[in-house]
Parts: C-alpha cells; sequence; structure tokens
C-alpha cells in the first residue's frame, strides 16, 4: 500500500454537468408541458412520465447521487493498482492496473483540493483528494515503476 485516503471535498457541480443538467432540465419541461398540455394516455403518459424522471434526474439527481457516493468512497493505490470503493447503497471496487495507465492528470479544486484522471474510458478517477499534487506524483512514480516491471529486459547489444 503506498497510498489511502478519501474525497475531503465532494464537488456537486463538475465539468459533464454543463451539458447533463441543462439537457435534463429541456426534456424535463418538455415532458412536463407535455403532460399538462396534451393530457394523455396509456403508453404515451408513460414515455412521458419516464421522460420527466430522466430529465429530472440528469437536472439535478444525477449531482446529487454524486455528492453522496463520494461520503462512502475510499481510494488506495497499491505498486500494482488503483482503486476506488465507492456507492451510495452497495460499496463497488473498481480498479486499474498501472502498468497500463497514461500519466494522471490533475485538476486543482478550491481548498487545496483536486482531481485526479487518467484520461481513458473506464479507469478510476480520485475526485476531491486532499495533497492531489503529491498524490499525482505518487502515482506518476508508481506508475512508471509498474511499466518497468512489465518491461522485457533490454537485449545486450555487446555480445555480438
Amino acid at each position: 500500500m503506498l497510498w489511502a485516503g478519501e474525497p475531503v471535498q465532494r464537488p456537486l457541480y463538475v465539468a459533464a454537468d454543463g451539458v447533463i443538467a441543462p439537457a435534463g432540465l429541456v426534456l424535463a419541461a418538455a415532458a412536463l408541458w407535455f403532460l399538462l398540455t396534451k393530457q394523455p394516455s396509456g403508453l404515451t403518459m408513460a414515455a412521458a412520465v419516464v421522460a420527466l424522471v430522466l430529465g429530472c434526474y440528469g437536472a439535478v439527481g444525477r449531482s446529487v447521487v454524486r455528492y453522496l457516493a463520494l461520503g462512502r468512497t475510499t481510494y488506495a493505490l497499491t505498486d500494482n493498482r488503483v482503486i476506488a470503493r465507492s456507492g451510495l447503497f452497495r460499496q463497488k471496487e473498481r480498479s486499474s492496473e498501472l502498468a497500463g495507465l497514461p500519466a494522471p492528470v490533475l485538476k486543482t479544486g478550491p481548498s487545496r483540493t483536486g482531481t485526479i484522471a487518467f484520461g481513458g474510458p473506464g479507469t478510476v478517477t480520485l475526485m476531491g483528494i486532499g495533497e492531489p499534487k503529491r498524490v499525482r506524483d505518487l502515482l506518476t512514480k508508481a506508475i512508471d515503476e509498474a511499466k518497468a516491471r512489465q518491461a522485457p529486459p533490454a537485449a545486450d547489444s555487446s555480445a555480438a
């Protein structure tokens, strides 16, 4: 174990919310307008209610769920993996092998916190951590060492 931590700050807003929240608001408003003005029945009513629920989740619910889940999140860095355990009701563990990760990207936040991401889909993201520069440096070193362990030994060209 090289490092363990948890979010010291839980961001309510992330960059993706800049697109998803307004789109959800538009979807919810359109569904509500449709329900109130057209008074649909049957399958059309069900579809409009589903659109309303999805719109509300995109506009507000997604941020609230993320905020609450981050309250139960822990992170760990070993010499082989970076691990995140998170979940609102049931803990799920996600991990990424260090040797397969690109260099970590740090986005600094308020109050000396930050988020560390790796840019690849499905990789672990460390959100709202304290001392983010120190953790990024630890990650960079651990990734380099993991890649060096996996690299084949260099062929000796002086023997020829």
